[in-house]
């Protein structure tokens, strides 16, 4: 739990950046877009490991069970916060999905961390 809440950290750290330069760039809306993408990174990256680590057990099978329904719910999720923000920012869409793209890297540098 301890590695998803740092993941989920380094993912909101990464929406702020994105807002930043996205808004600097392009002006407060894709700013907002920006966000929103890394905020729905983050919060999809948290919400799964709540749900599938949340729960001790030793089970290998109750393992891989929570496992498989935190990830199916989580793609409901995504497929939800991504229709309204597409809604919501309906012209800035790169904004949105290079900020939620960029969140996914730390997974890999998460792979180094003890």
């Amino acid at each position: 739990m301890k590695v998803a809440t740092r993941i989920a950290l380094f993912q909101l750290l990464i929406a702020v950046a994105g807002a930043v330069l996205w808004g600097y760039f392009q002006g407060w809306m894709a700013a907002a877009a920006g966000f929103c993408g890394g905020l729905i990174c983050a919060v999809l990256t948290y919400y799964t490991a709540v749900k599938a680590l949340g729960v001790e057990t030793s089970d290998p099978r109750a393992m891989v069970t929570n496992l498989y329904r935190a990830e199916s719910r989580k793609w409901v999720l995504a497929i939800v916060l991504f229709g309204f923000a597409i809604i919501v920012f309906k012209g800035s869409l790169a904004p949105l999905a290079s900020t939620f793209a960029v969140g996914h890297i730390v997974y890999w540098f998460a792979l180094l961390w003890k």
